[in-house]
């Protein structure tokens, strides 16, 4: 994952607060945005991202990529709203879209390339399964189930999936004194099928497929990406790539024991100076880029040795 040209920056947002039913089966592929809580913190939210910006040089290019879970599509279209909203007396930031076809998008682009000192926005980059997932993916029964098991309660959801077999006895004894009766035999992560390893490499893959992008047909402007994903595969990213195994302990340490929040912020920096910034919370850690691709390498390792764990017989 070498960085190229100028400087481009990963924030990865958690979508808005779901509207959650209460008494109904949860399935997590039809959950939509909460409107009227988003409505609390999206101007806030927003603005930040404007100020990240706004601090940039003259030139960045900003573009917004959902996951393609449609309340990651409606997160993007409350930022992109209240964006307009913000610049809407402003010359020195526009909002520019690629449209539909080709032709359309190379008129955007040209419009880009020829105004070097103007910062520009991209609303509408196409959701991506990368940072989502579809209803048939291996992991989703689990998911669903776990869900509906832990009453809604995804950082819960997050440790079961994680859980290594030597934390499974800890994690029963947590999830009872929040209610839930389980027994040792019943937490088995290996029926997620899909490690925690392998979201966090699908997400790099993103990183590395988007920045390849930008460097194509931006070469001479640094870049931001706001992804707007998840909270279980975003956490699982910032742990492994802040080089941590992806384990309860690790949850309760690094993480204080919850997963992100709606509209939650990470961010990835990759430098001009060739050094790389995972920022997350009150956490910070810079690495060169040869300690950086020591800890992707790692993440791969990790998850053989996890695939490993789930196929023996006593798991």
């Amino acid at each position: 994952m070498t960085p190229e040209g100028k400087s481009f920056e990963v924030g990865i947002s958690r979508h808005a607060p779901k509207v959650e039913k209460t008494g109904e089966v949860i399935d997590v592929s039809t959950q939509e945005v909460d409107k009227e809580s988003a409505e609390q913190e999206i101007e806030q939210k927003t603005r930040l991202i404007l100020e990240n910006l706004e601090q940039a040089p003259t030139g960045y290019v900003l573009a917004f990529e959902p996951s393609n879970v449609k309340r990651a599509e409606q997160t993007r279209g409350l930022f992109v709203d209240k964006l307009k909203e913000l610049l809407s007396e402003r010359d020195d930031i526009e909002i520019v879209e690629i449209g539909e076809n080709q032709e359309a998008a190379n008129k955007t682009f040209d419009r880009i390339k020829n105004e070097p000192e103007k910062k520009f926005i991209i609303s509408d980059l196409r959701g991506t399964w990368l940072i989502g997932f579809k209803d048939n993916e291996d992991f989703m029964p689990a998911v669903n189930e776990w869900k509906n098991k832990l009453k809604g309660d995804e950082s819960l959801l997050g440790k079961v999936w994680a859980a290594h077999k030597d934390e499974i006895s800890s994690l029963a004894e947590e999830l009872k004194t929040n209610g839930i009766d389980i027994s040792l035999g019943g937490i088995d992560p290996k029926k997620f099928q899909t490690t925690p390893e392998e979201q966090v490499l699908r997400f790099v893959r993103w990183i590395q497929a988007m920045r390849k992008i930008g460097t194509s047909y931006f070469p001479d402007r640094s870049l931001i990406l706001e992804g707007i994903s998840h909270n279980l595969r975003s956490d699982y990213t910032t742990l492994a790539l802040l080089g941590e195994d992806i384990s309860v302990e690790s949850i309760n340490r690094v993480l204080g024991g919850e997963f992100r929040k709606p509209f939650e912020r990470s961010n990835i920096i990759f430098g001009e100076d060739g050094k790389i910034k995972i920022k997350y919370r009150e956490i910070e850690k810079s690495y060169s880029l040869d300690e950086f691709e020591e800890v992707v390498k790692s993440i791969r390792r990790r998850l053989d040795a996890r695939k490993s764990e789930w196929a023996k017989p006593n798991f």
